[in-house]
């Protein structure tokens, strides 16, 4: 199933395949294109984001908040901040991503998550509590999780890019399924214990998920969808192909086309609102009257109901604008956070959450496909780290805007209700977010 080696080094700057240039080539288990193993790695690894460090981590709110006497704009605003170093750092992680590949940096990431869900467990107060979430939390989620992924997906597949990334996302769905799992464990054995599973855990499956990965078919004589060479004589001796890249937009490019920032702008709104729906949802059902078993699973539910929309969405995408479909998406969206506003029971709630849930499959998955549809594959994970760094801004406000509301009115009514109008701005942002054109760049 693994390409067992590196491929030469040097062979992208070749203008035509390079005889002398061999790689071993992957083992096709069930004879299936290695790039669909590339999506299964990143399902994974977008379950392990999504269900321990997104969602998941609302589970730690109440006993953190509990434990050390913090208030829920304090939890809320470490979780934002740590986002802080995401951004900074996400535009040197992508260019990282573009020149080493992604299997190095998650080798890397994945090990100091773990490391820093297992030293979460000794802290004693606010200041050992950020520096072990900030330094090894959330710099090994950000080195070793989402980017990486991403990038692989996107240089494995053209045409099934939609699809692809559709597969690659349901893993949220996945993680959906460990968020009452993760509630149980701080119920029956403590935060403290819990996090020490945590860890164990992200490194024993993280490590053999990143080692499948692979940074681009050609490097290993394959095409992007699982095409055939024009010449089969080159692909059939093992000589690595190289990728046509001519006509993709560098970072620099990129960033000077208002595609880019309109599109940036829509995903940041966008951050805002699932980033401050999402880390309090277990408070919120815990709100509404659930114990805390029952939050998370009514929180976790969000990943399983979306994995329909995850992939059915994305998948439409290859044949449909994926701009007007993440339109459609932001509109759903909007309406089900109204919804969860005026809930006043759980029985109120769930019609919200099902529009909720389905709406992520747009707002997540489509975004990614468009920034390679716009931009290509050369530069795709630096690209995607500038992207970051703009959508870093959402991501710390929108937590701790639901924080500093509910401490203030004792509910998370007033901080959706302005939610649902950052959704209405993301939706108008994103509209206008049209391919660029190429004969305009320099």
């Amino acid at each position: 199933m693994i390409p067992p080696g590196d491929p030469v080094r040097g062979s992208e700057n070749r203008k035509n395949v390079d005889p002398g240039l061999s790689v071993r080539k992957p083992f096709f288990l069930f004879n299936l294109f290695y790039g669909w193993w590339i999506c299964l790695g990143g399902a994974f690894v977008m379950a392990m984001t999504s269900g321990i460090n997104f969602h998941g981590f609302g589970n730690f709110i109440i006993p953190l908040s509990k434990e050390f006497g913090w208030n829920r704009t304090v939890v809320s605003t470490i979780f934002s901040f740590a986002r802080l170093e995401a951004g900074f750092i996400g535009p040197l992680e992508g260019w990282l991503v573009d020149r080493i590949g992604p299997r190095k940096l998650m080798l890397v990431g994945i090990p100091l998550m773990g490391l820093g869900f297992i030293l979460l467990s000794r802290v004693n107060g606010l200041l050992t509590f950020m520096l072990v979430y900030v330094l090894g939390v959330t710099l090994g989620n950000s080195v070793g999780m989402h980017t990486p992924a991403s990038a692989a997906v996107a240089n494995w597949f053209t045409r099934k890019r939609g699809l692809a990334f559709g597969i690659m996302w349901s893993g949220v769905g996945l993680g959906g399924l460990m968020v009452p799992v993760l509630g149980w464990a701080i119920e029956e054995f403590g935060w403290r214990q819990a996090s020490v599973m945590v860890g164990i855990f992200v490194v024993v499956v993280g490590i053999p998920v990143a080692s499948i990965m692979r940074h681009r078919p050609e490097q290993y004589g394959l095409l992007p969808d699982g095409d055939k060479p024009e010449e089969p004589r080159e692909n059939s001796e093992g000589r690595q192909l190289v990728p046509d890249l001519s006509k993709d937009f560098t970072a620099r490019e990129a960033l000077g086309t208002s595609s880019f920032w309109f599109l940036s702008l829509s995903i940041m709104a966008r951050s805002l609102v699932s980033g401050g729906v999402g880390l309090h949802l277990v408070p919120y059902f815990m709100g509404l009257g659930a114990n805390p078993v029952q939050a998370a699973t009514y929180a976790g539910s969000v990943g399983v109901i979306s994995i329909p929309g995850r992939f059915g969405l994305s998948y439409l995408g290859d044949y449909f604008n994926r701009r007007y479909m993440m339109v459609g998406s932001l509109v759903l969206m909007t309406v089900s956070i109204v919804m969860l506003a005026r809930s006043e029971s759980i029985g109120d709630s769930v019609p919200a959450i099902i529009l909720y849930s389905v709406s992520q499959g747009g707002i997540s998955v489509i975004p990614q496909a468009l920034i390679a549809d716009y931009f290509g594959r050369k530069a795709f994970a630096t690209i995607s780290g500038f992207r970051s760094t703009v959508q870093m801004v959402g991501i710390i406000i929108g937590p701790i805007v639901s924080g500093v509301f509910y401490d203030r009115t004792g509910s998370y009514e007033w901080a959706f209700m302005g939610f649902a109008g950052a959704s209405i701005l993301s939706m108008v942002l994103v509209f206008f977010a049209r391919p660029p054109q190429r004969n305009n760049r320099q």
